[in-house]
């Protein structure tokens, strides 16, 4: 399993720097665009696509690292179960809301 989660967090991780670039470049020319053409792009098909992969790419990533960190730092079974059992709550809840603000972005 210490296999397979070293594989999907590298992965993730070189998935996640074209998606940052992009980002990155896309806040920088913001300042230029008006509200609508900002809500219009994150409404778009590509724009939902985009932040949703990125979103569940970033989620993983992130996930997997808090784990790994509690593993390494929590010797206690019970303790370190739950915390990885609520640290991966907490990321579902936060990709949940995601994908709900961006079908309420997409609504208006």
């Amino acid at each position: 399993m210490a296999i397979f989660h070293w594989k999907i967090q590298r992965i993730s991780a070189i998935l996640l720097v074209p998606i940052t670039i992009y980002v990155i470049f896309y806040l920088l020319k913001i300042g230029n665009l008006s509200y609508m053409n900002v809500a219009n792009d994150i409404s778009s098909f590509p724009g939902i696509i985009l932040i949703s992969f990125m979103a569940l790419v970033l989620f993983i990533h992130s996930s997997l690292g808090i784990e790994t960190i509690l593993e390494d730092y929590i010797h206690d079974v019970k303790t370190q179960s739950l915390l990885v059992s609520l640290s991966k709550f907490i990321h579902v809840i936060l990709f949940l809301i995601t994908l709900i603000s961006l079908i309420i972005i997409k609504g208006n």
